[in-house]
C-alpha cells in the first residue's frame, strides 16, 4: 500500500477524531468561561471600556486576541489529523502580526521617539504576562487533552497551534481588565505572552500528541 493511501486510511480509521471540533471547541469555551469567572471578579473589567471600544486602538487590542484564537483553533483543528497542514489557516494567522504592525507604525508616527519606549512598557507588563500565561497554561492542557482525540503526524506542531490558541483566548479574556491601549504595549507584550503559551505547547504536544 502506497503512504498517502496508508494515511487516508488511517485517517478514515480514527473514531474519536470525528467529534473533535466539539471536543476542542467545548475545552476551550468552558476553561476560557473558568477563567473569566475567576480573572474578573478579582481583577474587575476596566470600567470605561463601553467607550473605550470605540477607540481604533482598543477595537486592535480586542480584535487580535480573538484572530488568532479562531486561527489557532482552525490550525489545531487540521493538524490534529494524519497529514493534514495549517492550510488557509496560516494566512489569518500571520494577518494578526501584519496588522499589529500597522497600528504600531501608526502610533509611532504620532508620538516622539522619546515616549516610544515608555509605551511599549507600560506600567502593567508583569502583570499582563503573568495573568496570560498564567490562564492560558490551564487552557492549554484542556486544549492538549481534547487534541489527543485526534492523530497528529506532527505533535510539535499540533502542539504549538494549541498553545497559539490557548495564549490568544487568555489575552482575550485579559484584555476586558487591561486599559494599556497604546499598540506598541499589546503588540508586544500580548504577543510574547501568546508565543510563550505556544513554546509550551510545542514541548508538551511533542510528547502528548505522538503516537
Amino acid at each position: 500500500m502506497r503512504t498517502e493511501a496508508l494515511i487516508r486510511a488511517m485517517a478514515a480509521d480514527v473514531r474519536p477524531a470525528r467529534a473533535l471540533g466539539p471536543a476542542l471547541g467545548a475545552a476551550v469555551l468552558g476553561l476560557m468561561a473558568a477563567g473569566a469567572a475567576v480573572f474578573l471578579p478579582l481583577m474587575g473589567m476596566r470600567p470605561d471600556f463601553g467607550t473605550a471600544i470605540m477607540r481604533a486602538t482598543v477595537m486592535v487590542k480586542q480584535a487580535a486576541p480573538l484572530l488568532l484564537l479562531i486561527g489557532g483553533f482552525g490550525a489545531a483543528l487540521r493538524l490534529a489529523h494524519p497529514g493534514e497542514r495549517v492550510g488557509g489557516w496560516l494566512l489569518l494567522l500571520l494577518a494578526v502580526p501584519a496588522m499589529l504592525a500597522i497600528a504600531v507604525a501608526a502610533a509611532m508616527l504620532r508620538m516622539p521617539p522619546a515616549d516610544w519606549h515608555p509605551a511599549m512598557m507600560g506600567s502593567s507588563n508583569g502583570q499582563c504576562l503573568f495573568w496570560i500565561v498564567g490562564m492560558g497554561l490551564p487552557l492549554l492542557a484542556g486544549v492538549l487533552w481534547a487534541l489527543r482525540g485526534g492523530a497528529s503526524t506532527r505533535p510539535a506542531l499540533t502542539g504549538a497551534a494549541g498553545g497559539l490558541l490557548a495564549g490568544a483566548a487568555a489575552a482575550a479574556v485579559y484584555s476586558l481588565h487591561c486599559t494599556e491601549d497604546s499598540p506598541l504595549f499589546y503588540a508586544f507584550w500580548y504577543l510574547l505572552a501568546v508565543l510563550l503559551v505556544a513554546g509550551v505547547g510545542a514541548v508538551a504536544g511533542s510528547r502528548v500528541l505522538r503516537w
